[in-house]
């Protein structure tokens, strides 16, 4: 069994945040609801990937964007420490994301830093 999930484009979802963006997630939260999802595959506009892949990269995704409002409104950028545990470990996996114009170059930090450090610094992000 395959699940197609259409892509928007970073132009498409800055275009209509309202419409598009809401109908996207809407889309992505009713498949993940079908039980058995994590063992499908799923065609992303880079390739398919198991569902597990895919869940991964959206709760990653969701993560880092928690971090960024958080800094946007000047609030504590401490994650809760599951969830920063997790999300490192996806990013470091990605490799050096910044040819996708969408993430700065990854930050140096110290080997014994933090994930809640090294979050940030794996997606260029300064601060917090």
């Amino acid at each position: 069994m395959e699940f197609e999930f259409e892509q928007l484009t970073v132009r498409e979802r800055l275009a209509c945040p309202g419409g598009t963006g809401a109908a996207a997630a809407t889309a992505a939260r009713q498949a993940w609801e079908v039980p058995g999802t994590a063992g499908l595959t799923v065609h992303l506009s880079f390739g398919d990937v198991s569902g597990r892949y895919h869940l991964d990269q959206l709760t990653t995704d969701l993560v880092v964007h928690t971090w960024d409002l958080a800094q946007g409104i000047g609030k504590d950028t401490r994650l809760p420490g599951d969830l920063v545990d997790f999300a490192p470990d996806r990013f470091a996996g990605y490799g050096d994301l910044s040819g996708s114009g969408l993430f700065d170059p990854p930050l140096p930090v110290p080997e014994d830093a933090s994930p809640q450090t090294r979050l940030p610094a794996l997606t260029g992000r300064r601060g917090g």
